[in-house]
């Protein structure tokens, strides 16, 4: 609009020229035309920015292209929102599986006879659907991570940084030991598990999100596989596997799958009702909640999130080192958030609004 005063006036002036002389010049019609092609140029190039509209230069025909042009590009940029969140569904859900919504008893069974104080009273829970991780996270999995954010996670380490596995060069490249990339990774802080999980579009699991995860909401077994222990089915201190050696003594992920391993060991399936791997055994899992052992008197019924804050970090599940007692599901366990110790692993969730 700021150039539409000086064509006005130049237009003015060539009329009252034409008047006075009675002729038409063709060099001052030209001029006249030279400045209507400039201005048309001009506001032609500033269409062609953002759209392509017809030769026609009526002004309700360019209004009308550049409500098109609007509503066009609304739909393009809703459809790369969409086309973005699908591709983030389709990623982030790799190796994880729907828990769905519902209401399932959290805490010790009326039939375990090794019930903890903490694990009182049962209660009844409903939680929103989420996706959870089949299996632990690994050392090659936390490599990456590391090459590409460093080994600092809100201040403190993210690993120990003389893990034993797990090491840094002389070009600060992050490498596994060779044979141990598909082992669950262990040395871990929570700080460093909670920001592995966030850098992937998740985050880590409530405790009741793992609960349910492990013992099912229908079957609420005491072991993932079932009310009664069995051998063969989880990595804990006596399980005899051929990964018995090392400071370090976890298997790779998933091994536990029923298979004899090309016979060099029969393993029985310890898999939860969701089939998840190693929700008993080889590594104890960190979880988003802080530790309280009276919580279960308190907690709200639906998606509890653990108390606000408190010096511990819950662990669940057991690990290579435990005992038969401490792989049950409902069984709660916790540490120094910033600890790491040789059997503290994780797995991520992401929520779901299917």
């Amino acid at each position: 609009m700021k150039f539409m005063f000086p064509i006005v006036f130049v237009s003015i002036l060539a009329c009252c020229f034409c008047i006075m002389t009675a002729c038409g010049d063709d060099d001052d019609d030209s001029g006249d035309v030279d400045v209507d092609d400039d201005t048309e140029t001009d506001d032609d190039s500033g269409d062609d920015d953002t759209a392509s509209p017809d030769d026609d230069n009526d002004d309700d025909v360019d209004d009308d292209a550049n409500d098109d042009l609007n509503d066009d590009l609304d739909d393009d940029a809703d459809d790369d929102v969409n086309d973005d969140t699908d591709d983030d569904v389709d990623d982030d859900t790799t190796d994880m599986t729907l828990i769905p919504e519902g209401t399932f008893w959290m805490g010790c069974e009326p039939e375990d006879t090794y019930c903890e104080n903490d694990e009182l009273p049962r209660h009844e829970v409903f939680l929103s659907a989420y996706f959870i991780d089949i299996y632990e996270v690994t050392n090659a999995q936390y490599v990456e991570y590391l090459n590409e954010y460093g080994n600092d996670c809100d201040y403190f380490d993210c690993i120990d940084p003389d893990s034993y596995y797990i090491y840094q060069d002389y070009y600060d490249v992050w490498s596994v030991v060779s044979g141990y990339q598909n082992r669950a990774l262990t040395e871990v802080s929570w700080y460093g598990a909670k920001s592995y999980c966030e850098s992937k579009g998740k985050r880590l699991p409530t405790e009741a999100e793992w609960e349910k995860a492990a013992k099912g909401a229908v079957e609420h077994f005491i072991y993932p596989w079932g009310e009664i222990w069995i051998n063969n089915a989880a990595n804990f201190d006596r399980s005899n596997d051929p990964f018995e050696t090392g400071e370090v003594r976890t298997t790779p992920v998933g091994y536990y799958d029923g298979s004899d391993h090309g016979g060099v060991y029969q393993t029985t399936d310890g898999r939860s009702p969701y089939g998840l791997h190693d929700m008993a055994g080889n590594v104890w899992e960190w979880v988003n909640d802080y530790y309280d052992e009276n919580y279960y008197s308190v907690s709200p019924d639906a998606n509890p999130m653990g108390p606000e804050s408190f010096l511990y970090h819950i662990v669940r599940g057991g690990g290579w080192t435990s005992t038969t007692v401490t792989l049950r599901t409902t069984m709660r366990n916790y540490n120094i958030p910033s600890f790491t110790t040789l059997d503290s692993g994780f797995r991520c969730v992401r929520a779901s609004h299917r």
